[in-house]
């Protein structure tokens, strides 16, 4: 199964303590992102195309160490211009069109490897859920008795709640006729896909956390000293 893993965020609130592309930010001695690839390794995925924009050189001079650390196949696709989260999976479709349902992530996240399990073990469109104590930081999920997605609320609601883990299961079906354009995954693309078909949420229990402040990375620091 193949995974389309979004590195393409500029990484504007890290750069107080790093001037390293976000998903290479090092982590004890290694880029975060080899983790998270390990991570997908383990659960199954064979895999995966890196969508970048901002420092791409900088993901392609470490592409091949990257590949041979987690042992999935890699490849690099690159904007030539910032197409926000939809756009740049949009751009990796057409340049590398996805042979059967695949996964897209977020490469600033860190997830357990049974995440990724979940969602490979799952079937059709879905997408990752996970309780958290305060969603301020995230986009919330409203879904209905049967597990399935009614709407995606906007960043800003307080206190614990079931929130959007950016990580998405597709068909090759899904995406297959849309426009490459810039776009949002949350604000425009699963709208208009849940317009028009069900999105499963699938719960995951497990580790999640994100480095995009510098506040969350020094955290994933500190509570992820050893080999996860």
């Amino acid at each position: 199964m193949r995974a389309y893993v979004l590195c393409g965020g500029f990484g504007t609130r890290l750069r107080s303590v790093t001037d390293t592309q976000k998903a290479l930010v090092p982590v004890h001695g290694e880029p975060f992102l080899a983790r998270v690839l390990r991570q997908l390794a383990r659960a199954g995925i064979s895999e995966a195309v890196l969508c970048a924009h901002y420092r791409a050189e900088q993901v392609a001079e470490q592409l091949a160490a990257l590949a041979h650390d987690a042992g999935l196949r890699l490849t690099l696709v690159v904007e030539a211009t910032a197409m926000g989260t939809g756009g740049a999976l949009l751009n990796a479709l057409r340049e590398q069109p996805a042979p059967g349902r695949y996964l897209v992530l977020n490469a600033d996240t860190f997830l357990d490897a049974e995440g990724y399990r979940l969602m490979v073990q799952g079937q059709g469109n879905a997408l990752l859920g996970v309780q958290v104590d305060d969603r301020s930081r995230y986009g919330s999920l409203e879904v209905d008795a049967a597990g399935r997605l009614l709407a995606l609320r906007e960043k800003g609601r307080e206190g614990p709640g079931l929130i959007n883990a950016g990580v998405y299961a597709f068909t090759c079906e899904t995406f297959a006729s849309a426009t490459v354009r810039a776009c949002s995954m949350e604000q425009e693309l699963l709208p208009e896909l849940l317009a028009r078909e069900a999105v499963g949420v699938i719960e995951y229990g497990g580790r999640f956390i994100d480095i995009g402040t510098p506040q969350s990375l020094d955290r994933y620091a500190n509570d992820f000293r050893m080999e996860p």
